[in-house]
């Protein structure tokens, strides 16, 4: 009995000297503390409270009374919303091959320009200060399906017919992914060129004395020194991509004409939570935003899991290579 209450004592004593450090830590440091807290503030009202609230309205119909997940029942039998996780999962994907190796071979050939990188640079990050507006109507015009259009125009000087482009179904989603390729590639360029200038020149110098070429030298000196800024670049890229509005509502407003093709998640969520032109049903916007959420998060967490697993890869196949 007397050991049992010389240990609770002593564990007593501890956690109080702990929480006096604690304590005194806090009081030396609460200028540092105040600081962090603004942040975390913010992430709370603007990034968790909308989070928990879009929750509780997914389980509400229009009129506020609770129904539980009838809401997401109706959300999966409903095939316009089938159509729009199509329509943003295609674009996403074909975005994400276009733009990323394209961003990458144009850092690399900034990255070797000696003389006039600023302006180059100024010329990739024109496209990202438009508006997506403007650069709707530009393309609009570009891509006019009249056979006057520029595009057009130049196409029948080999003997094409005139295509639609976006008043077509079967080219309004690649006409867009070109459109949004153009307007943010210089970002991911920027990102990849950032990456590069960390590269030491030794490397590339030591590589050519040994006879290796530029595809070797991209392949085993440039990506495993920028992977880090790939990782990056990809994971952004990909929730950009699935958060796919602007572009395709001036295109088509809330319709995502033609034929559905520009219908996609957020543009459906819009639809359904603040239409003028259709029924509004907030708590089914809701359930179609968790349902983003949900895919954005399962995306996300799959690329790191690969990630991972590449990089624990790489790290036995080392070991092993240190034991022979």
């Amino acid at each position: 009995m007397v050991s049992g209450k010389s240990a609770t004592r002593s564990a007593d004593a501890n956690s109080a000297l702990s929480s006096k450090r604690v304590l005194r830590m806090i009081k030396h440091n609460w200028s540092w503390y105040l600081f962090i807290l603004v942040p975390v503030v913010g992430v709370i009202v603007f990034n968790f409270y909308p989070l928990a609230e879009v929750i509780r309205l997914s389980f509400l119909n229009a009129r506020g009374g609770f129904i539980g997940t009838v809401n997401y029942e109706i959300l999966f039998e409903d095939s316009l919303f089938r159509v729009s996780v199509v329509n943003t999962i295609y674009m996403g994907v074909l975005g994400i091959i276009l733009n990323l190796p394209l961003a990458f071979i144009l850092a690399v050939m900034l990255n070797r320009i000696r003389r006039g990188q600023s302006f180059f640079k100024m010329i990739f990050l024109l496209p990202i200060i438009m508006s997506m507006v403007s650069v709707v109507m530009i393309f609009k015009f570009i891509f006019s399906p009249d056979p006057a259009g520029i595009v057009n125009s130049f196409l029948a000087l080999f003997g094409v017919e005139p295509q639609l482009w976006i008043a077509s179904p079967a080219q309004a989603r690649e006409t867009v992914v070109m459109m949004a390729v153009w307007k943010n590639l210089g970002y991911n360029v920027i990102l990849f060129f950032a990456g590069l200038q960390s590269v030491p020149e030794e490397y590339y110098e030591a590589a050519s004395i040994d006879g290796a070429n530029e595809a070797h030298k991209i392949w085993h000196i440039t990506l495993p020194c920028i992977k880090n800024t790939m990782i990056f670049v990809y994971i952004t890229t990909c929730i950009a991509v699935l958060r796919r509005f602007t572009e395709v509502y001036a295109i088509s407003s809330e319709y995502g004409y033609p034929g559905n093709a520009l219908m996609t998640i957020i543009l459906y969520i819009y639809r359904q939570s603040f239409s003028t032109l259709f029924f509004q049903d907030i708590g089914r916007g809701s359930a179609a935003g968790v349902v983003l959420f949900i895919i954005i998060m399962l995306i996300t967490a799959l690329n790191f899991l690969v990630i991972d697993r590449d990089e624990a890869g790489i790290k036995v196949s080392r070991r092993r290579r240190r034991r022979i």
